[in-house]
């Protein structure tokens, strides 16, 4: 086995795994509690939700802009809520600092996953490494909402249940994986369950050891499972009565699946995304062993070894992102978010194959790989100047200089230490990512506000319904200018009903795409365009009678 000398750092961070990737995280959001506004669109929706729930005390079913809310349940908001009564958090800081304490207990779960999987020290602290220097987990981390708590959850339902199946005493663990998948059921849907339990069902056939299926903790788990999810519905039954709990399991669960109202992607969306998503890991394809990989032998030998002990950490690993990926292929309903449980068992591969574990030499080239990174890199520096002539619109960004400069010299780095191995690559990786992110989140992400959050419009709005305006809206993604306009905001599709308004009203103040106001025929006498923004990629018009 090849020989490679270890930075001193590594060996400090190596000690104590968990506490080395906190600290990573803290550093990189300690100055992001209060960066810049909320964005299109979840977070100023899950911002509204959060307040209705608190100021309205509605703590089973969720409201958005005063109407019941079945796309999720209340767990995170509940967990916005403990961040809220026992932290300094105030204000928008309490969904950023949910957004920090969530990549900190996806990371941990993640370790935890890991080392559960039979990694020693060395690959579980790779494991966190590779994911923090992802740009998409590090994107979540910092965006509101819940997917990196509704992960943690499935992550501990995994590790239970693992430990379970390798386990005599498996009773407690599968009573905790049942609990833990209920939780995540309640934090963001159905997928809290079905990955844990797909993962199960297809890593036992694969071993061969469907009769595991017959134990009877299993079926005290499922009890727990059905008790907490039933907590809920009954709750929700009694407080908003029977037409939100057909809401709940035909059109968000059902339909969703099989054909999905929104969110409809082709099949091959995934096939796509997840490649990108998963930059600059993605990359290690070109220091994989290709022609090892697409070798019938290979393959032969893997099945033949199945049922072996061995390696059943890596197969778990294996089936956790394929079975899952599989899964989120087939739904009818394809969102990138959807895909972040994923990342932990890659993370987890991805790390061996770098560093080797039980013995094994590593399986991917590390020279190669920081090349490929190190171009990727430098690509990024190269292409950043021209992002702001490449945004159609009048926007200033700010930082750029210092994105140029870090990723070039992250891209120079690697190539420098190229030769020199895995540890100082993945090294110079994670203080790339935390370097970067720091004019990233404190210069250029805040310069985009007026570009990405409705924060403008929705308190001119608040000043015009302060002085007597009745707020309406026309054909807007519900709830997304309530948070930031203090009040509820009555929405419509139909314009006879907003003409009808006008009429009867003497103040009036409506919010709608430009394109409906341009068709818009016959319209009413009095009305003024008082301001007009461009929210994501389309214009609204405020509109003041």
């Amino acid at each position: 086995m090849r020989y490679e000398k270890r930075p001193f750092i590594w060996d400090i961070m190596e000690a104590n795994p968990w506490l080395s990737v906190l600290f990573i995280i803290f550093l990189q959001s300690i100055f992001t509690m209060d960066y810049r506004s909320l964005w299109f669109s979840d977070e100023v929706r899950y911002a509204d939700v959060y307040t209705q729930m608190k100021d309205a005390g509605h703590w089973l079913v969720m409201y958005l802009n005063g109407v019941a809310y079945p796309d999720k349940p209340p767990v995170y908001f509940w967990f916005l809520s403990l961040i809220d009564t026992l932290t300094p958090a105030d204000g928008i800081s309490v969904f950023f600092l949910g957004s920090a304490l969530s990549a900190a207990f996806f990371l941990l779960s993640t370790v935890a996953l890991a080392r559960t999987l039979g990694c020693g020290r060395k690959t579980a602290l790779a494991t966190g490494l590779v994911l923090l220097s992802n740009i998409f987990f590090i994107g979540i981390a910092h965006y509101s909402r819940m997917d990196l708590l509704f992960g943690s959850f499935i992550l501990w339902a995994n590790i239970c249940l693992y430990k379970g199946f390798q386990n005599r005493d498996s009773g407690r663990y599968f009573l905790w994986a049942f609990g833990f998948m209920g939780i995540a059921t309640l934090t963001k849907g159905p997928l809290g369950l079905i990955f844990p339990l797909l993962t199960a069902a297809c890593f036992l056939i694969w071993k061969g050891k469907t009769k595991l299926l017959r134990d009877k903790s299993l079926l005290k788990g499922l009890g727990i499972l059905l008790a907490i999810l039933l907590a809920w519905v009954v709750g929700a039954l009694i407080v908003d009565g029977t037409s939100f709990i057909h809401n709940i399991f035909y059109k968000q669960i059902y339909q969703r699946a099989v054909s999905s109202f929104h969110h409809e992607e082709p099949f091959q969306y995934y096939l796509i995304a997840f490649p990108l998503a998963w930059l600059p890991w993605t990359l290690a394809i070109f220091a994989a062993p290709l022609k090892q990989i697409f070798s019938i032998d290979h393959w032969v030998k893997v099945t033949s070894q199945r049922k072996s002990t061995q390696n059943e950490g890596r197969d778990w690993a294996w089936i956790m992102f394929i079975s899952g990926f599989v899964l989120l292929t087939c739904l009818s309903i394809k969102v990138l978010i959807y895909i972040l449980p994923l990342f932990a068992p890659l993370a987890m591969l991805t790390a061996r194959g770098l560093l080797g574990e039980d013995g094994q030499e590593p399986v991917l080239d590390s020279k190669k790989l920081w090349i490929a990174i190190a171009g990727f890199y430098l690509l990024l520096a190269v292409a950043a100047p021209f992002a702001e002539v490449l945004i159609p619109f009048d926007i200033t960004l700010h930082g750029l200089s210092f994105t140029v400069l870090i990723m070039g010299l992250a891209g120079l780095s690697l190539l420098k230490f190229k030769d020199s191995g895995a540890y100082k690559g993945l090294l110079v990786m994670t203080a790339a990512m935390l370097l970067w992110l720091q004019p990233l989140a404190l210069l250029t992400l805040p310069s985009l506000d007026p570009l990405m959050s409705p924060r403008q419009t929705g308190e001119m709005m608040k000043e015009y319904v302060a002085e007597g305006s009745y707020p309406m809206a026309h054909k807007i993604y519900s709830g997304i200018f309530t948070y930031y306009a203090g009040t509820n905001i009555h929405e419509t599709s139909d314009l006879k009903e907003i003409a009808k308004v006008l009429e009867e009203k003497d103040n009036v103040i409506l919010i709608m795409q430009k394109k409906y106001y341009d068709r818009w025929e016959d319209k009413p006498e009095g009305i003024t365009v008082v301001n007009e923004q461009f929210i994501s990629d389309r214009p609204y018009m405020l509109i003041k009678k």
